[in-house]
């Protein structure tokens, strides 16, 4: 048990959506072990609403607004170490600064590294992270399925789109901006033609350009609703929470649908570092697919539109 925490102390993860949501578990372990630390989350103005709708985060920084905001706490943990937001802490006058050893710029502006190495770990990335909480008094990475009460997320708003009713809703998030390798949108296509229109309602999601590529290819089809562009991230996270199944490969959406509570299905390549034992969605309600495949190969996802089905066709309640 940890038992080291100052009174504040401040996380700082100034990437992506998906590296926040599997970083936000350290938090709910800080406020375990130390109820009365005030956690402090310094992320960008992409991930605020991320980050508002984690109960175990007292208050949020904006890096974006950074010129404008004082941090005032005893300590921080980079758990990405973006060189710019350490320069930023350290000048902020923070006393205790953690870091991962490995980077030039933690011999700069962390007074505490901590050496290990995430590139060949078999541990989760979630689990990695905590890495960073020895210095506070951690003595053993928390298993999986400890994380995953952690692993929570409640929406701060009420979703603007009405559900079908007597209707599966089902999400397909179908475009990963580069971070993981896609399933195909002819396979998205497929697995929307084998779902039964009496029986399921489809939402495409995503940004208004996804929605202009994916109008490209995609048909139009009554059971399928296509919302991309449409919802602001808060909107987003109070929709996805609405919703039965989120299919994605590995992206910020497919890690939202997992801490909400609703049934994450991912689509995952074999290979390193891409793999679900390094990414997969951390709920147990989650259900992983991969592709088989771990040399270099296709650029798309080889798995089955049958298996996808079938994971859809089960009880989420009892998956």
């Amino acid at each position: 048990m940890s038992t080291g925490f100052p009174n504040s102390i401040a996380i700082v993860r100034t990437d992506s959506i998906g590296d926040v949501v599997v970083t936000l578990p350290m938090c709910g372990y800080i406020k375990e072990h130390s109820p009365n630390t005030r956690i402090v989350f310094v992320g960008k103005s992409y991930t605020a609403d991320v980050i508002a709708a984690c109960p175990f985060v007292d208050e949020f920084i904006n890096f974006d607004d950074r010129m404008n905001v004082r941090l005032d706490v005893e300590a921080a943990v980079f758990a990405f170490p973006d060189k710019e937001a350490m320069k930023w802490v350290k000048s902020q006058g923070v006393q205790v600064r953690v870091a991962t050893a490995k980077r030039k710029q933690s011999w700069l502006y962390a007074t505490k590294r901590v050496w290990f190495s995430r590139k060949n770990s078999e541990f989760h990335e979630s689990q990695l992270n905590f890495n960073l909480l020895r210095p506070f008094g951690l003595l053993q990475l928390p298993t999986f399925s400890e994380i995953q009460r952690w692993h929570v997320l409640k929406p701060q708003v009420v979703s603007p789109i009405a559900l079908e009713s007597r209707k599966r809703a089902v999400i397909f998030h179908m475009l990963s901006k580069g971070s993981a390798l896609n399933w195909s949108l002819a396979s998205f296509e497929a697995l929307a033609q084998r779902l039964s229109p009496a029986e399921y309602s489809i939402y495409l999601t995503g940004t208004a350009a996804e929605g202009e590529r994916i109008r490209e290819v995609f048909g139009s089809y009554a059971h399928v609703h296509d919302i991309t562009g449409q919802l602001r991230l808060s909107q987003l996270i109070a929709f996805i929470a609405s919703c039965e199944s989120l299919v994605a490969a590995s992206t910020g959406p497919l890690h939202l649908a997992s801490a909400l509570g609703i049934r994450a299905v991912g689509l995952f390549s074999s290979r390193r570092p891409l793999h679900p034992g390094r990414w997969r969605p951390i709920a147990e309600k989650s259900v992983v697919l991969e592709d088989g495949i771990t040399e270099v190969g296709p650029h798309e996802l080889q798995i089955s539109v049958l298996e996808v089905v079938k994971v859809l066709g089960e009880d989420p309640a009892i998956v």
